[in-house]
């Protein structure tokens, strides 16, 4: 996710901060949602429109898609 934001922003990956919220760093709410979507897709799980400002930060993102995964394996 990390080079798909930095990409999004035309920055290199190293300037973008896991810890920094997404707004912050000048994702708007149109490639928010584009996001959202790239999550959906990529890791086979729903997600909420608001996933952006439940978990602004690339790491709050990260937990929750790793926590999401973990029980969809247990539900499995």
């Amino acid at each position: 996710m990390t080079t798909r934001v930095a990409s999004y922003l035309e920055v290199p990956v190293h300037h973008v901060d896991a810890m920094v919220p997404l707004a912050e760093l000048g994702v708007d709410s149109v490639y928010a949602v584009s996001l959202v979507g790239d999550v959906e897709a990529h890791f086979d799980i729903e997600v909420d429109a608001t996933m952006i400002f439940d978990y602004p930060t690339l790491a709050h993102i990260a937990e929750f898609i790793e926590s999401a995964l973990v029980e969809q394996s247990a539900a499995a």
